[in-house]
């Protein structure tokens, strides 16, 4: 695990279920705290991913190679490589991390998408507040944990893009991560607009031709999926669920689920 002690470290969930395409073993933050990787190096028996959101540090390879790691980088460790992360002494950073295993990124790794140790920098990065929310909880079924790591699959995906392949546009992808955050839906889409430069008809515009969606319904889309987590993986009740994200009441959260999902709340929950 990449943090031992420290008051700034929350784990998040872990010891999910094995299913047939691995599991999570781990997965948590380090909030404006100091990271603990075993010194001078470690070797992990699981894949390693950390995204630090603030502050700066180094990573170390056993090959010797160091590469400085910052806001937005994305490092990822296969099994049994020797490495260290972390900050200079005394400094701190704020890290999400999850330690995870299985079949599914042996194949990244046999067939290339996972083809080096280390931070990179994608640009623009997959959105940490979506992962975050999926990984959030320890799910209470096979299917649900195999949910999971297909949402990290996929956040990975996007992570690991060959450098210089052309992505979406920067800006619209800070849009989307802060819609994504935004799972209460009190953020302004003018003035989210405003704040980029734009009208909220180019904004619009701009956004649903990156994206192949309007904003309102990305947040939409955002906002079920962060519910259907809830819903998956712990034992709230739904009004709980709508009181969290900011729905008027169950009921309406339950209408807006079921035209999403084709199935009502309880039913994803049962068959989840």
């Amino acid at each position: 695990m990449d943090s031992a002690s420290g008051s700034g470290i929350r784990l998040l969930s872990g010891g999910g279920p094995q299913t047939r395409l691995g599991r999570v073993v781990v997965a948590g933050e380090v909030l404006d705290d100091v990271p603990t990787v075993d010194a001078p190096l470690r070797v992990m028996d699981a894949y390693v991913l950390s995204v630090v959101l603030e502050g700066r540090g180094c990573y170390r390879h056993e090959d010797g190679r160091e590469r400085p790691i910052g806001p937005g980088s994305c490092t990822v460790i296969r099994p049994g490589v020797a490495h260290w992360y972390g900050t200079d002494r005394g400094e701190r950073w704020t890290e999400f991390f999850v330690v995870f295993t299985g079949p599914i990124f042996d194949l990244y790794a046999e067939r290339g998408i996972l083809d080096r140790d280390g931070p990179r920098q994608p640009d623009p990065p997959p959105s940490v507040p979506v992962l975050r929310a999926a990984l959030a909880a320890t799910p209470h079924s096979t299917l649900a944990a195999e949910h999971q790591l297909l949402t990290l699959a996929d956040w990975l995906l996007d992570a690991l893009r060959p450098e210089g392949q052309a992505g979406p546009d920067p800006q619209i992808m800070r849009a989307a991560d802060r819609l994504a955050a935004d799972l209460r839906a009190s953020l302004d889409l003018h003035t989210l607009a405003c704040e980029l430069g734009w009208s909220y008809d180019m904004f619009r515009r701009r956004f649903k031709s990156e994206l192949g969606v309007p904003p309102g319904a990305y947040r939409n889309a955002a906002r079920l999926q962060a519910a259907a987590a809830l819903v998956r993986h712990t034992d709230l009740t739904l009004r709980r669920i709508a009181r969290i994200l900011g729905y008027s009441d169950e009921f309406h959260l339950s209408r807006r689920f079921s035209r999403h999902f084709g199935a009502p709340p309880d039913r994803y929950r049962h068959d989840s």
